[in-house]
């Protein structure tokens, strides 16, 4: 009898092998995970995954779950998942908030300082003078903030762009060979300092954001060069292609970030 119940608890311990990462926003990436001494992030917890599996640990036979507590974690760097993190059919990797709380993983910055601006900013337009608003970036890892969303009170910011509401341009042609667009000048005829403008062309299903290094005005056109690597990137690729054809039109474009 007491030879089979041994056998028993042995298949029941077996049965419920699986490993338990905890993460809290108060936690430390050198802890061991455990819920009374959880990590700090989620690409800590994903390592350990990763050791536990290349190990062949015995914990890991029916799985892995990465437990994370409530509270905003702060993301310094994007959270890459491998194939190998997905685990197997009978041992799966799987990433769950703690029951009842909301963990939200979150690559914003706050902003604070807001003051109405009080010097002249050059190529303003008149209707927007007095109504601008402006505060100091913070440097994050080691340089000025760089950002293309801006949320206010919980609502995203629309940036200046050359195209209101919902309207948008249309390209004249694309140069694959020199890595070039043409548009009609009429389109933004007041940008002239290029520093920070991107153009943002919507080509059917995809889209795509390109950084302007330089405008060439030619009377009613206007070529646009383009920063590496979107320049290469965007010439590439056939399917969508930028420019799409005679018959059914060119992509619909507009640019932003300009201060006129």
């Amino acid at each position: 009898m007491l030879k089979w119940l041994t056998i028993l608890l042995l298949f029941i311990t077996g049965a419920s092998s699986a490993a338990d990462i905890y993460v809290a926003v108060n936690g430390d990436d050198n802890n061991a995970g455990t819920k009374e001494r959880p990590m700090a992030t989620l690409a800590a917890a994903l390592r350990k995954a990763r050791d536990l599996r290349r190990l062949n640990d015995a914990s890991i036979e029916n799985g892995i779950t990465i437990i994370l507590a409530g509270g905003v974690y702060t993301l310094h760097e994007s959270i890459f998942i491998r194939p190998e993190d997905a685990g197997t059919e009978k041992s799966p990797t799987i990433i769950k908030g703690a029951d009842g709380e909301q963990p939200i993983l979150s690559g914003g910055v706050t902003i604070t300082g807001w003051k109405n601006a009080d010097v002249t900013v050059s190529g303003l337009p008149q209707v927007a003078k007095g109504k601008v608003w402006v505060a100091s970036l913070p440097d994050v890892n080691g340089s000025m903030l760089q950002f293309r969303q801006l949320w206010v009170d919980g609502k995203k910011a629309v940036r200046a762009k050359s195209a209101n509401g919902d309207t948008m341009h249309r390209i004249l042609n694309w140069n694959k060979h020199e890595q070039t667009c043409m548009v009609r000048t009429a389109d933004f005829p007041d940008v002239r300092n290029v520093s920070g403008v991107e153009m943002f062309i919507h080509q059917w299903w995809a889209v795509a954001t390109l950084r302007v290094k330089k405008m060439e005005r030619h009377a009613d056109s206007t070529k646009l060069f383009f920063h590496q690597p979107e320049s290469r990137i965007q010439s590439e690729h056939p399917w969508p292609a930028p420019w799409i054809s005679n018959e059914t039109g060119n992509s619909a474009y507009y640019l932003c970030n300009a201060i006129e």
